[in-house]
């Protein structure tokens, strides 16, 4: 036979051996049904699978799932921050085993894990990202606003990144046009025994302030408090350094601070997502200044992965650059899609 035939032959098969593991991930549900492909992900109580028999991915609510197999190394995050790099095997319906590489095993409940990516997938297989645009209009007084807002996730072996940008512009008669743009991207390390490190850089620019930017690094400690598959509430403390340019330039200026910041996340409670955090900062360079900014965002999920959300920010400083704008708040709603 032909050399050329064998490599052909070779790697047809070495191929389809390929694709065949990587289908014999296996759940089974709490009403016995059963369903065989690929697990992709578990994240915010929701298990993404891909299966021989369907063009789109199924979207299975976890806890619904009572028994789970996966052969593929994954990094596994539970309750109270853990994580571990293993494979799954469920032993006995309700609880899954971990297999380590030195031999041993632990076998957990099935709804102590909260998350699930696979370690060898590419990068933007690990990357979560929403976009979502918004426009009102008032004819009384041609109020017209436009937001547009994107945000992302990605799981890393040791590091979660997340981030966001949201822009709003508002024009409205005989008033002052308004631009807004806060962006953040956040990197957190869980540590041991619920603790984890966290660093952040924010940026914020506000007309209504007079402010055209303020960039803000911050590094901290916090602790989760609650971690479970449905929620997740969390504290921080640390310290902050501003760089804060007006438009007026001789109010330019720099400062630090120390901030206690604390932020919950309820999420798949029939395809309702809350999430809402609040971070108060106290003048370390500046006496007496002290700064909060709170936010909360609904969002429900439509089918084909489209959702609308609604978002309320405020922003308060008791010693802002411009007299009489110490008290600063938007609210906004839009439709989104998420790639995922």
């Amino acid at each position: 036979m032909d050399k050329c035939l064998y490599k052909y032959l070779f790697a047809f098969f070495l191929v389809f051996s390929l694709t065949i593991e990587a289908q014999n991930d296996t759940i089974r549900l709490k009403d016995n049904t059963t369903l065989t492909g690929e697990i992709k992900s578990l994240s915010t109580g929701i298990l993404t699978m891909e299966t021989a028999f369907s063009d789109k991915d199924f979207k299975i609510e976890f806890n619904k799932v009572e028994e789970i197999i996966i052969s593929r190394k994954c990094i596994i995050s539970l309750t109270n921050s853990r994580r571990y790099y293993s494979n799954i095997k469920s032993e006995t319906p309700g609880t899954f085993t971990l297999f380590f590489e030195d031999g041993t095993s632990t076998q957990f409940k099935m709804d102590e894990m909260t998350g699930l990516i696979e370690v060898n997938e590419k990068f933007w297989k690990r990357l979560k990202f929403g976009l979502d645009l918004g426009y009102n209009f008032t004819k009384a007084n041609n109020n017209a606003q436009f937001t547009i807002s994107s945000n992302f996730n990605f799981v890393g072996e040791k590091w979660l990144l997340k981030g966001y940008i949201n822009v709003l512009n508002s024009s409205q008669d005989s008033v002052k046009n308004v631009k807004r743009t806060d962006a953040m991207i956040e990197a957190i390390r869980p540590l041991q025994n619920k603790w984890y490190m966290l660093s952040d850089v924010s940026f914020l620019s506000n007309t209504e302030q007079a402010l055209k930017g303020r960039v803000s690094p911050s590094l901290g400690l916090g602790r989760f408090i609650k971690s479970t598959n449905k929620l997740y509430f969390g504290v921080t403390i640390g310290a902050t350094y501003n760089i804060e340019n007006y438009e007026d330039a001789t109010l330019n200026k720099t400062s630090s601070e120390a901030f206690l910041s604390s932020s919950f996340n309820m999420y798949d409670f029939k395809d309702f997502d809350l999430k809402t955090g609040i971070k108060f900062y106290a003048g370390l360079s500046e006496k007496g200044r002290i700064r909060s900014d709170y936010d909360i965002t609904i969002k429900y999920d439509l089918p084909w992965d489209f959702y609308i959300k609604t978002e309320f920010t405020l922003n308060y400083d008791n010693q802002p650059a411009v007299s009489g704008t110490e008290l600063d708040y938007i609210f906004t709603s839009g439709f989104g899609y998420k790639f995922d």
